[in-house]
């Protein structure tokens, strides 16, 4: 945290963001990663995406990683007062065949007007709608409509934060495209090679 804010004061936020994504990217080659790739980036970090991006573009292609494979995420904490200049980036991206997702959707009316206006082709869907789902039946209707109304314009759905079992058969039985959460693992350097079958 000491380190963003440091490098939002000197402007440094571009350069911060361009590494983390080459760092990423080089990781995953080493790594032998070869399934998709959630990588964040900081929207107003990014001014002309075909130049401040290019760098990441540049070891997407000499790494010999599949455009489709990589997913660009907009984290949606991130303040953005510009969204026509998003709506530019994205275009870029997806114009150049890498996937879009919005992150924390359903955090609060912001993420909802955001869903609507970038039309991701993978929304994020909250922890807080996550935990303890099971028990909670307005949690499930929450849920169910996202899930609902992604699946209705071709947008695939993940569930951030699965913590347990329960959690995991409900949204399963609701419908979701991918999940991630500590049930599966803690955050570590090293990624997972081969899920277990109880996860499956």
């Amino acid at each position: 945290m000491y380190y963003l804010k440091k490098s939002k004061a000197n402007d440094l936020d571009f350069r911060l963001d361009r590494l983390c994504r080459e760092t990423a990217l080089k990781t995953a080659a080493v790594k032998k990663v070869s399934q998709k790739i959630f990588i964040n980036f900081i929207p107003t970090a990014i001014y002309d995406p075909e130049f401040c991006l290019a760098t990441t573009e540049k070891w997407a292609k000499e790494l010999n990683f599949d455009p489709s494979q990589i997913i660009f995420e907009v984290v949606e904490t991130e303040l953005v007062k510009d969204q026509e200049h998003l709506k530019k980036i994205l275009n870029y991206y997806r114009k150049e065949g890498y996937k879009i997702a919005l992150d924390d959707v359903g955090e609060g009316y912001s993420s909802l007007n955001m869903l609507i206006e970038l039309k991701p082709d993978i929304i994020k869907i909250d922890r807080n709608i996550i935990d303890g789902i099971e028990k909670n039946h307005l949690k499930q209707s929450v849920f169910k409509a996202l899930s609902n109304i992604a699946k209705e314009h071709g947008i695939e759905v993940l569930a951030e934060g699965v913590e347990t079992k329960e959690e995991l058969e409900i949204i399963k039985s609701i419908g979701v495209d991918y999940v991630q959460g500590y049930y599966f693992a803690r955050p570590s350097s090293e990624p997972i090679r081969k899920i277990p079958k109880r996860f499956k």
